[in-house]
């Protein structure tokens, strides 16, 4: 793959778009490459050359600032990583020369590839996926938005290494190849900071199986709220519905400490993808139990002062909330709110009035909004607003009845407060393990 990357790459100037995990990946393997004489790193935030020793006796360009974007005009190539919003620049680029480590992957590894996504479940539909071929000795790698940049792992790569590869929508978005077995878990309304509307976010996540071939697979699932089915049944590939079950795999079958119906579909789909790799469902099967969920996601925290909490921060959409809430016989409180990206959370608000959950705590920034649409369905549900997590755990200790569950569940984004979900989920988990 290296060779053919480089022959690509040659005599061409190159501008790494986003210097963070992924942007140092690429810069690392054009320096394996000898490709660093045209080299431009164009990121938001100046970059102090000090702290990176790879820049040494280098000779590049940097771009920092609020119109670093500009750059993207002056280079052949631009490798953008996945976190860059190029939105409002896009009539000043020519797109076709935006790619991505994952589009240059898909492009030019010979290697099977088995691509997910969805707007959620692809972590742990992905980690299932990988678990079963590891535990039933097949070479296999795991990358992509799981974490591991792909130009990380080429090394590890054999003729005969299959590919997991998670894909957010960010990854899919300016590629130009599609993996040989793709995996569309569902589609729900996310990331519209990102996008200029939501028909841009689902053609990003569509572009999954654009461009495969008629031997190809797509499995998919919950997606008709979004994607047509005519459009599907147009594809000349092979097309597998999650929902017909075509493996006749029964939920009493499956042996997991994985909670909700959600994560057993989550369990068969991945049962579907490694049959077709050649692994049979009773192999599957029986390793299942193996695997021990992800954190971040209904993850059990432990009980505290007689009150069972769970940590489900990677929750950022109301239809995971939903599934979350689902997945238990009771959760007397939720804890939910975020970063306010102008979502419709009419169906959650709906959804929790009609539920069992006793309380509701919000979270800026969405709390208003929110609260706003309990009040306007006349929900008898127990609203409190908090200021911060800190406030939410509090009044969930006060507010939850004994033996009862409480929730974080957010159906927003951490941006702005956390880092990301795992620094407000490891946040929550602190907060209530020293609650006094």
């Amino acid at each position: 793959m290296k060779d053919r990357l480089k022959k690509y790459l040659l005599n061409k100037s190159i501008l790494i778009l986003g210097y963070g995990r992924e942007g140092k990946s690429v810069f690392n393997l054009l320096l394996q490459l000898g490709l660093t004489e045209q080299i431009g790193i164009a990121d938001i935030n100046k970059i102090n050359i000090e702290e990176h020793p790879e820049f040494k006796h280098q000779t590049i360009t940097f771009y920092d600032g609020d119109n670093y974007l500009e750059a993207t005009q002056d280079y052949d190539v631009v490798i953008k990583s996945p976190g860059v919003i190029i939105k409002d620049y896009l009539s000043l680029t020519d797109k076709k020369k935006i790619t991505s480590s994952t589009d240059l992957f898909l492009r030019f590894c010979s290697n099977k590839i088995i691509g997910i996504t969805g707007t959620k479940g692809k972590s742990t539909t992905s980690s299932i996926i990988y678990h079963l071929l590891k535990e039933n000795n097949y070479d296999v790698l795991l990358m992509g938005n799981i974490g591991i940049p792909c130009f990380d792992m080429l090394d590890q790569i054999n003729k005969d290494t299959i590919i997991v590869y998670e894909l957010s929508c960010h990854q899919l978005e300016f590629i130009q190849a599609s993996p040989d077995i793709s995996v569309l878990l569902n589609v729900y309304e996310e990331h519209l900071d990102h996008y200029n509307s939501l028909k841009d976010y689902v053609n990003a996540k569509k572009n999954i199986y654009k461009y495969q071939k008629e031997n190809d697979y797509l499995i998919y699932g919950d997606i008709f709220e979004h994607i047509s089915n005519k459009e599907i049944n147009s594809l000349k590939l092979n097309k597998i519905n999650l929902y017909d079950n075509p493996l006749a795999i029964e939920f009493k079958d499956i042996k997991t400490s994985l909670i909700g119906e959600h994560n057993l579909y989550n369990i068969i789909l991945a049962i579907i993808v490694c049959d077709i790799i050649g692994l049979s469902k009773e192999k599957s099967l029986k390793v299942i139990s193996k695997f021990k969920g992800l954190p971040h996601r209904l993850e059990y925290i432990g009980k505290f002062h007689n009150i069972h909490f769970y940590n489900d921060s990677i929750a950022t959409a109301q239809e995971a909330v939903i599934n979350a809430v689902n997945s238990f016989s009771l959760v007397n409180t939720i804890i939910i709110g975020g970063m306010d990206r102008d979502l419709n959370y009419s169906k959650l608000v709906q959804f929790l009035c009609n539920s069992t959950v006793e309380n509701i705590i919000l979270l800026p920034e969405t709390h208003k909004r929110i609260n706003e649409l309990f009040v306007d369905n006349n929900c008898s549900n127990n609203i409190i607003i908090a200021n911060n997590m800190e406030d939410a755990v509090n009044h969930a200790f006060k507010v939850t009845k004994n033996e009862g569950i409480c929730l974080l569940s957010p159906a927003a984004a951490s941006y702005g407060f956390y880092k990301n979900f795992e620094e407000r989920g490891n946040h929550f988990k602190e907060l209530v393990k020293n609650y006094i």
